[in-house]
């Protein structure tokens, strides 16, 4: 739905690598997940977290679902409800696309006002829409408009972002050309907003939950499972040699891939049927994400014969590794993994959904705890070669390589 939002700058994600951000702005881009991740739980006892819903080529990460989708956001200041659809339009125009998707009149905006990590103010604002058919026929109008430029080259077209003077990274980096002079037309979705309600019999319970809930909540020391999977790579990617190859650009168009025909399959069910599951751990500071209830593993493969149930382990012991570090984060003992295979002959084997259940799960609390101590112990002495090497398939395509001195040889593995 984002996509959707700023025509131009998503025209331009998909072909050129995102520009560095600022250390300070990439500082408040991490303060603004983490809180996101804390007041998640707090919404409601039983909301829904991060449900992904796909309807008719559309997608979006609703941020909760409670009697009414709800979208949280962070910000400097709290904007009035009657000022909202002028002031923090993309804000509107975002609720009403999950409102849309769903097929329900009204949304929830929770807005945190935010110095960093602490909150100094929540605001919540209830917004009913009229004629959801009208925003969903806006939304497949933008939607045809960004398709219809990368199949030109040629964004020309495309209106101006609304963060034009907010700071947008392709524009400051001269990628994309636009002047500010690119003209929109009225929003057919602003026109749908009926009403905005102030609710702070909502705001003041949940800024109370949450100023306990960030007492009580150390920041994250990695950012994802994968960290701790692959811990020498970890340390590379926090502390990068200068002469570590640089990411290569993507190729021009916009590709299709079976990762991505996966994602599409695995969230195109029911809603609710992928969502996140609430962490009981700090760390890492990645989302886990739950399919029908377990927590699971996306990934695709290029081996020859498709896994069996019998050799996924010691063929794969990456995809159970990480799949066992998900369980413990949300207090599982069992979860999927979800395999595409890339040259697979019969159809029947094209994709395959691992049940895996873990025992004692308790193995892998233990492994989280060494791995993380053992990675802050590198990071701090600058000691990468006392954390365990990655498995040699990953070292013709690691960037950090010549640095790591690691070597092709040999037959590292995670079993």
């Amino acid at each position: 739905m984002t996509d959707l939002l700023g025509l131009r700058r998503a025209y331009w994600r998909p072909l050129v690598p995102l520009p560095s951000v600022p250390p300070e702005r990439e500082a408040r881009l991490e303060a603004g997940r983490f809180l996101h991740r804390v007041v998640g739980p707090l919404l409601a006892p039983d909301a829904e977290l991060e449900i992904r819903v796909r309807k008719e080529g559309l997608v979006g990460r609703i941020d909760a679902l409670t009697d009414v989708p709800v979208e949280v956001k962070s910000a400097t200041l709290a904007v009035e409800p009657s000022a909202l659809a002028d002031d923090r339009p993309e804000y509107v125009e975002q609720l009403a696309m999950y409102c849309a998707l769903l097929e329900r009149p009204t949304g929830r905006l929770v807005t945190l006002v935010t110095r960093g990590t602490s909150v100094g103010g929540v605001r919540v604002v209830d917004l009913s829409f009229r004629d959801l058919p009208e925003v969903s026929e806006e939304m497949h109008r933008r939607a045809d408009r960004l398709r219809a430029a990368r199949g030109r080259g040629d964004p020309g077209n495309l209106g101006r972002c609304r963060w034009f003077s907010r700071g947008c990274e392709y524009r400051e980096s001269e990628v994309c050309d636009c002047t500010g002079g690119e003209v929109d037309p009225p929003s057919r979705i602003l026109a749908c907003l009926a009403s905005a309600d102030d609710r702070p019999d909502l705001a003041g319970p949940l800024r109370e939950r949450l100023e306990l809930a960030l007492a009580s909540t150390p920041s994250p020391s990695v950012d994802r499972f994968r960290d701790l999977v692959y811990p020498r790579r970890a340390y590379y990617v926090r502390r990068p040699p200068p002469d570590s190859e640089p990411t290569p650009p993507r190729p021009p168009g916009p590709a299709s891939s079976l990762y991505a025909d996966l994602l599409e399959a695995v969230e195109s069910g029911p809603v609710g049927e992928v969502a996140r599951l609430p962490s009981r751990a700090t760390d890492p500071a990645e989302e886990v994400g739950g399919f029908r209830g377990e927590p699971y593993v996306v990934r695709t493969s290029r081996v020859r014969v498709p896994h069996r149930a019998d050799d996924l382990l010691a063929r794969s012991p990456q995809y159970a590794l990480e799949l066992g570090f998900r369980c413990v984060a949300t207090g599982r003992t069992s979860g999927r993994v979800i395999v595409a295979y890339e040259y697979a002959q019969d159809p029947r084997d094209r994709v395959r959904v691992f049940e895996v259940e873990f025992r004692p799960v308790s193995v892998f609390a233990r492994l989280w705890r060494g791995r993380l101590a053992e990675l802050e112990r590198a990071l701090a002495d600058h000691a990468p070669e006392s954390l365990e090497a990655c498995p040699s398939w990953m070292f013709e395509s690691c960037p950090y390589r010549t640095a790591c001195g690691c070597g092709p040889a040999g037959a590292r593995s995670q079993r």
